[in-house]
């Protein structure tokens, strides 16, 4: 036995060594512990192919190529069947290391059998695709006991439109049958106005119930806070009337958040809910819940207070809030997996739920990061370092406009980055790296030449991209001058009009 051989018995990973055709001229004691064969019969297998076989990787090509190159090659992780076991798999990374001997060059092969590690691996998926699966049931299930418990004020809620259409429809009836009906006609007109309200409220009601059992909800979108409250306060409305509740509205900020808008309003669904449930349980005749909606500086989040006049939460409960099974309802009347579903929900778009101390009632506190900060983080893109991937910053007040941009931009591989705050944005510039900036023109708070002179002041030198109508137009020329604006992109526009206004920037910045 070759000096150069013998130390391959102090290894722990089975290694086998084979000439230049291929044949084994070695093997230390643990490749015959893997392989299963004594060393007499183990001696009798003439090449690598009779130990192992592989339907991932074509085991004889790959020595083939990697004797010509006589160089360290390392396979990737393949599975293989062993002619002891043919129905069990093996999961292996093979190291190939020439060797130098008095005989000539031969080859070593490092079996690394990583067939544990690998299944456990698998195990850990499976039981993870699980604990989603459950999860999405208890979500799911936790929707449909809310809708249960709200019904019957729903059903209420659409006995009122109805009964206000079927009113009118007899009033319309009664017009058309008058004998000079062309003198009635305004009144015909406002009361066919009125049913046609009546009967959108009633279609809006049942859209809302769609799209609240609706279980494909893994998309996020850019939606409007106070629209999104505004519905989520809209469906436990009828119950809060019911128990002579006030719901408050108090919206300091107008703020977009990026979001699964159906999970954030199941969330704030059941914290008004949990709200009416301990008002009406304390026989308080003078119920309040408030909604605030701000924006907190300091540490860039988005903050939902929700704040009741009811008697509060038991010290007892404070501390394990948030963990399943924990309630404050009598048996029979509360699962308590509420405000756990509640936290991983607001968890999963990187904020967080909060008990605040109070000196009366309840008072819960929602808080999502800002749509720059959340835009960028969630892709891992843009954490990567990959100068590959190019990160925009669009800037729009517009919700939708930000959702079709989104789609735009994303399916081009870009890291888009949505805001819909000139001053955030402002702000976010000056902690990121941003290649391209595409902002409308005509915003409340600052418009486009405003927003973009502060940007050059800041020190941003990329390209700059005005969205504006044909109103605009001028002023672009302008600004192209004045603040090295690099493009127009006029409204209503195109996919191509975007995209090629967006490459052509980017690669005239290339070109300087």
């Amino acid at each position: 036995m070759s000096s150069v051989y013998s130390n391959f018995e102090y290894l722990f990973d089975p290694v086998v060594v084979i000439n230049l055709k291929q044949e084994l001229v070695y093997f230390n004691n643990q490749a015959s512990i893997f392989f299963k064969f004594p060393p007499r019969l183990l001696k009798q297998k003439r090449n690598l192919i009779q130990l192992c076989d592989s339907a991932d990787l074509d085991i004889e090509q790959w020595l083939s190529k990697a004797l010509l190159s006589f160089d360290v090659l390392i396979s990737p992780e393949i599975k293989i069947h062993l002619p002891h076991d043919p129905n069990t798999e093996y999961f292996i990374i093979m190291k190939l290391i020439p060797v130098q001997t008095e005989g000539g060059a031969s080859f070593a092969i490092v079996f690394h059998d990583k067939t544990v590690e690998t299944n456990l691996h698998l195990k850990y998926r499976e039981q993870l695709e699980e604990l989603k699966k459950t999860h999405h049931q208890i979500l799911q299930a936790d929707k449909l006991t809310t809708l249960g418990e709200l019904t019957a004020n729903i059903s209420h809620e659409i006995n009122n439109p109805l009964t206000i259409a079927a009113g009118h429809s007899e009033i319309i009836k009664d017009y058309l049958k008058h004998p000079n009906v062309q003198t009635k006609i305004p009144q015909l007109q406002n009361a066919n106005q009125t049913v046609l309200d009546s009967l959108e409220r009633v279609n809006q009601i049942i859209l809302n119930m769609k799209d609240f059992l609706h279980q494909s909800e893994d998309q996020k979108e850019y939606c409007d806070l106070s629209k999104l409250i505004d519905t989520a306060i809209e469906w436990i409305l009828p119950t809060a009337k019911k128990a002579n509740i006030n719901i408050v509205r108090d919206f300091k900020e107008h703020s977009v958040a990026l979001v699964n808008r159906i999970k954030v309003e199941q969330v704030i669904i059941n914290l008004i809910k949990n709200s009416i449930d301990a008002i009406t349980e304390a026989n308080i005749t003078d119920g309040e819940i408030k909604i605030t909606l701000s924006k907190s500086d300091t540490d860039q989040q988005t903050c939902i207070d929700i704040t009741d006049n009811g008697p509060g939460m038991p010290d007892s409960i404070k501390k394990n809030l948030f963990k399943p099974f924990q309630s404050t309802k009598d048996a029979g009347h509360g699962t308590g997996l509420g405000l756990s579903i509640c936290a991983k929900i607001v968890e999963s778009h990187k904020g967080r739920i909060e008990l605040v101390n109070s000196d009366k009632g309840c008072h819960f506190r929602i808080k999502l990061p800002l749509i720059e900060v959340y835009s960028y983080t969630r892709n891992d893109r843009s954490l990567s370092g990959s100068k590959k991937q190019k990160r925009i910053l669009v800037l729009d007040n517009e919700v939708q406009i930000l959702n079709v941009l989104n789609v735009f931009i994303a399916d081009e591989n870009f890291v888009f980055i949505g805001s819909s705050d000139p001053t955030d944005a402002l702000s976010f510039l000056k902690k990121a790296n941003i290649d391209l900036i595409l902002t409308d023109f005509h915003m409340p708070e600052m418009n486009g030449s405003e927003f973009s002179y502060k940007a050059r002041e800041h020190g941003y030198m990329g390209p700059i991209l005005y969205m504006t109508s044909s109103k605009g137009i001028d002023q672009y020329n302008k600004d192209k001058k004045d603040l090295d604006i690099n493009g127009l992109i006029v409204k209503p526009f195109t996919r191509e009009d975007v995209m090629k206004t967006i490459h052509s920037a980017l690669k005239a910045k290339e070109n300087q």
